[in-house]
């Protein structure tokens, strides 16, 4: 089933099988996850046996955003997070994004923003319609730390547009007859250094790793002029770890044609940021 088919499926079980067909005012894909931008939110908050029952049905993980036109103004809506979150937490700063509706909340102990559960964030969100995230506040001031946060926070309508095309392109309709599998080295074999494989099926094309070998001007980059590479065709690139020989070239995918996405684990993207 191609991405539009699947979205309008989605919609048809929303509207005749679930009692939230009057609460959603939009529903699209963000990568593998599929986001519902509620116009009203307690509905959908006080049923999550239902929405968990339409996880499994439609086999992805949902996301709930607020519709634009419901948020609480941010300097309103500032005051009603630091009335709910208790003074212990430390909250040090709030940063709203108003593309996509969410508000970071940075605490010194985010557990207590959190709440057992979730049940803050969830009584956050019921009272200021923001999908509240916290994060926890660096132990030592940082203007580093303070600039990457801000970077990735402002950049989120860009970051939604970007995750809506990979969307589609996870959700595409299988063209291909056959399986096989190709690896092709691009730098790392026999050196420290420049590590990078592509990686081939019938399906797709990904890229593992992207390094730098930094103690050598004539072998320091991978090989991306094989005729194995075409960078805007490129499905996903996927980070091992964040040495910069792994990770170190993965910027210049993007400065010569990629637009796919990079999975790595949190700590990964964090210390490959810094570097």
């Amino acid at each position: 089933m191609a991405a539009d088919e699947l979205l309008q499926e989605i919609k048809r079980i929303m509207r005749e099988e679930t009692p939230f067909a009057g609460a959603i005012s939009d529903i699209d894909f963000e990568g593998p996850k599929v986001v519902l931008y509620c116009k009203k939110l307690d509905p959908l908050m006080e049923n999550g046996e239902v929405i968990k029952e339409l996880a499994r049905k439609i086999r992805k993980r949902i996301i709930l955003r607020p519709d634009p036109g419901i948020l609480t103004e941010p300097e309103e809506a500032e005051k009603d997070i630091r009335r709910l979150v208790p003074a212990e937490a430390g909250i040090t700063d709030v940063i709203f994004s108003q593309d996509v509706g969410e508000v970071t909340i940075e605490a010194q102990k985010p557990g207590i923003a959190i709440g057992k559960g979730g049940t803050l964030l969830r009584e956050i969100m019921r009272e200021i319609n923001w999908t509240p995230r916290v994060v926890r506040a660096p132990p030592i001031k940082s203007d580093i730390v303070r600039n990457i946060r801000l970077s990735m926070i402002q950049a989120g309508a860009k970051r939604r547009d970007i995750l809506r095309k990979i969307g589609r392109r996870i959700h595409r309709e299988p063209k291909a007859k056959g399986d096989w599998i190709r690896f092709t080295t691009l730098g790392g074999s026999r050196e420290v250094g420049r590590s990078s494989f592509l990686l081939q099926t019938p399906e797709s094309r990904v890229v593992i790793d992207c390094g730098v070998n930094v103690a050598s001007e004539n072998r320091a980059f991978p090989h991306l002029e094989v005729p194995e590479i075409r960078l805007p065709e490129l499905d996903a690139m996927i980070l091992s770890h964040a040495h910069l020989d792994h990770c170190g070239f993965i910027p210049y995918l993007f400065k010569y044609g990629f637009e796919g996405p990079v999975y790595c684990t949190p700590a990964t993207r964090d210390l490959a940021v810094l570097l």
